[in-house]
C-alpha cells in the first residue's frame, strides 16, 4: 500500500507475528463496533501474509525498502534528520548495537535513513489519525515514535502495568509517567487491595505472558527449552528457506550469546553469596542490561556494575550492599566486571534464587534506577532512593536523586526514614487507575474484548 491517499484512523506497528495475530481481530472490532479505518505498519514479513489473509491494509518496510535504498546517504542526510527530530540519531541505535552485536555505524546509519524515507512517504501520502506500538528500543519503534511526532500525529506506546493482566498507554513521550488524563480503573480500591495482597502471597508483583519464558534460571533446562528450538527453527525458516525479513535477525547472535550467559552462570556460582541473617543492608537489583528501560530510557546508568561500586562507597557505615542480577538476564553480566566488583568487601552478589520479595522485606532502604522491585518497595512500605527516570519519581514516596553526586546524602537520608502511609496509598492508587484492563499477546477471547475495550477507552477520552 503506497502511493496513494489513504485514510488510517490507527496505526499498528507490529514487529513480531504474535504482534499481528494478538491484535488483528482488534483492528476488525474497532471497524465493525467503531467505523475506523486501521492498518498495520509491519517490520516483520511472515505477518504480512496474515493480514493478507484477514484483509487487512498494511504498509510492509522490508517490502518498500527496495525502492527507496539509502546505501548512499550522506553525512547531511543524517544531520537533517537530527534536526528534524531534535535527537542525536547515534542515540537511537545503542539498543541495536547492544542486542544484535552489530556496530558497523555506515550499516546503521544507512538503516536510519532508509526507514526514515519510508515513514516519513508513508506519512506524506496517507492521513494518519494516531499511531499505537508497544514499547521498543530497536531503530524501527524509535524512529516511528519521532516520525510521529514530528507530522503532530498522536503516538501510543503500550507497556505492562505493575498489576498483573493489566497494560499501561503512553501518549506522545518515551517516558511512561502516571498522569491525570484517563482512568483506566473501575473497580475501585477493592480490586487494588486485592492485588496488593496477592502480591504479599504470590511474592511476586507481574511477569507478563510474553517474558514468562525468559524468567529461568540460566542452566541446562532453560538453554534446551523446546519452545526454544521452535523458535530457532521458525526464524531459520522464515529466514533462509522463504526469504522473509525481520528485525530479530541475528539469529547466530542470539545462539552465542545465550550459550555464554550459560557459562557465566555456572562459573558466577563460585561468587554468590546467601544474605547474612541479621546483617544491615541497602538492595540494588540489577536491571535487565540490554531492556530498553536503560538502553533508551536512562542510558547513563548502563554500566551497572560502575554504578554499583560507585553506590558501595556511598552507602552509610554498618551497612552492606546487596546486589541480585534480574531472573530474566541471569548470566547476562560479563564475569570480570562483576570480579572486579565483588573486590569491594562490603558488597554482596545474592544467589539468584532469592526472591527480590524477601530481600526487599529485610532490606533497609531500595536503591534504584526505574525497576520494578523499586515499586514493589513502595508495596512493602520501604523507602526507595530513585536515580533514573520511573513512573514513581516524584510521587512523594520516594527519596530522588537529581545528581550522582547526591546519592551518599540520598541514602543517609533513606535508612532513616519512614514511608507515609496516607502519600503511599494514594500513589497505589494512582498508579492502578493509571493502568488498564488486558494483557500484551495473550490471546484469548476474554483478554482481547479487555484489550480492546481499554484501548477503546484510552483513544476516545
Amino acid at each position: 500500500y503506497k502511493g496513494f491517499k489513504m485514510r488510517v484512523d490507527i496505526l499498528f506497528a507490529i514487529m513480531a507475528v504474535q504482534e499481528v495475530t494478538f491484535f488483528a481481530p482488534i483492528v476488525k472490532m474497532l471497524k465493525e463496533e467503531e467505523g475506523l479505518e486501521c492498518a498495520f505498519l509491519t517490520f516483520h514479513e511472515a505477518g504480512d501474509d496474515i493480514l493478507e489473509r484477514n484483509g487487512i491494509p498494511y504498509f510492509s518496510l522490508h517490502k518498500m525498502k527496495a525502492s527507496v535504498s539509502r546505501k548512499n546517504f550522506t553525512a547531511d542526510d543524517i544531520e537533517g534528520i537530527q534536526k528534524r527530530f531534535g535527537v542525536n540519531i547515534r542515540q537511537l541505535t545503542v539498543h541495536e548495537k547492544l542486542t544484535t552485536n552489530r556496530w558497523d555505524e555506515k550499516y546503521l546509519m544507512s538503516k536510519v535513513a532508509t526507514y526514515y524515507t519510508i515513514m516519513d512517504t508513508i506519512f506524506q501520502e496517507n492521513s494518519i489519525g494516531c499511531v499505537v506500538q508497544e514499547l521498543g528500543g530497536f531503530i524501527a519503534p524509535q524512529l516511528l515514535y519521532h516520525v510521529s511526532r514530528s507530522f503532530g500525529v498522536n503516538h501510543v506506546f503500550i507497556e505492562p502495568a505493575m498489576f498483573p493482566k493489566r497494560v499501561v498507554y503512553t501518549l506522545n513521550r518515551m517516558n511512561a509517567d502516571i498522569e491525570d488524563r484517563g482512568k483506566g480503573s473501575t473497580s475501585g480500591s477493592e480490586e487494588l487491595k486485592r492485588l496488593v495482597e496477592q502480591y504479599s502471597t504470590k511474592k511476586v508483583v507481574v511477569i507478563p505472558k510474553k517474558d514468562r519464558h525468559f524468567f529461568q534460571d540460566m542452566n541446562l533446562k532453560r538453554l534446551f527449552l523446546p519452545d526454544n528450538f521452535r523458535r530457532l527453527a521458525r526464524k531459520l525458516y522464515h529466514k533462509y528457506i522463504l526469504g522473509r525479513k525481520e528485525e530479530y535477525n541475528a539469529i547466530l547472535w542470539y545462539i552465542i550469546y545465550h550459550v555464554v550467559k550459560f557459562f557465566r552462570r555456572n562459573v558466577l556460582s563460585f561468587y554468590y553469596s546467601n544474605p547474612v541473617e541479621g546483617e544491615k543492608y541497602i538492595y540494588y537489583p540489577f536491571h535487565v542490561s540490554l531492556d530498553v528501560q536503560l538502553t533508551v530510557r536512562c542510558p547513563e546508568f548502563l554500566n551497572q556494575e560502575a554504578l554499583v561500586e560507585y553506590i558501595a562507597r556511598c552507602i552509610p557505615m554498618g551497612y552492606k550492599l546487596y546486589v541480585k542480577e534480574h531472573p530474566a538476564a541471569i548470566g547476562g553480566h560479563a564475569v570480570s566486571r562483576l570480579r572486579n566488583m565483588l573486590k569491594d568487601k562490603n558488597i554482596r552478589l545474592i544467589h539468584p534464587r532469592h526472591n527480590s520479595f524477601h530481600l526487599i522485606k529485610n532490606s533497609r532502604c531500595v536503591i534504584t534506577i526505574n525497576s520494578k522491585v523499586g515499586f514493589e518497595a513502595i508495596m512493602q512500605e520501604k523507602p526507595v532512593v530513585v536515580l533514573g527516570k520511573a513512573f514513581y519519581r516524584g510521587k512523594g514516596v520516594t527519596v530522588d536523586v537529581d545528581n550522582i553526586s547526591g546519592v551518599a546524602d540520598a541514602l543517609a537520608h533513606a535508612v532513616r526514614a519512614s514511608v507515609n502511609k496516607d502519600k503511599r496509598e494514594r500513589f497505589l492508587s494512582s498508579a492502578f487507575a493509571w493502568s488498564y484492563p488486558g494483557e500484551l499477546y495473550e490471546n484469548s477471547a476474554g483478554n482481547v474484548e479487555n484489550f480492546y475495550q481499554s484501548l477503546k477507552s484510552f483513544l476516545t477520552v
